[in-house]
């Protein structure tokens, strides 16, 4: 669900680095160690916009499903990537003042 309202609309390659984004920080020490808590991880504010605007709830695409499988099998192509935001929409600055920028897919750019 959270492909979906953070990357509808995206390529396939998106939607992966998104998934990417989520396993990430559930790996590092620095989040919680599930997906759920990921997502939902509200230690320095709300992590994902989905969360506060509901879009977390919407049924999720073939697309994003396939998506989150094909993570969930290792395809990784995050470069470690940690953060990621849509410029357009995003009304902070602060990830990219304060993060390395990685790539950009689609209208995301991704960071470590």
């Amino acid at each position: 669900r959270i492909i979906h309202a953070e990357s509808s609309g995206e390529p396939l390659l998106g939607m992966i680095a998104v998934g990417n984004v989520v396993l990430n920080r559930v790996r590092s020490a620095y989040s919680p160690n599930t997906i759920y808590g990921v997502i939902f991880d509200r230690k320095y504010g709300v992590q994902f916009s989905p969360i506060s605007n509901g879009t977390i709830y919407n049924n999720p695409s073939y697309t994003s499903i396939l998506a989150a499988k094909i993570c969930l099998e290792g395809f990784d192509l995050s470069e470690g990537a940690f953060f990621f935001l849509r410029p357009e929409l995003s009304s902070s600055s602060w990830i990219p003042d304060s993060r390395e920028y990685l790539f950009s897919v689609g209208k995301h750019d991704f960071y470590k």
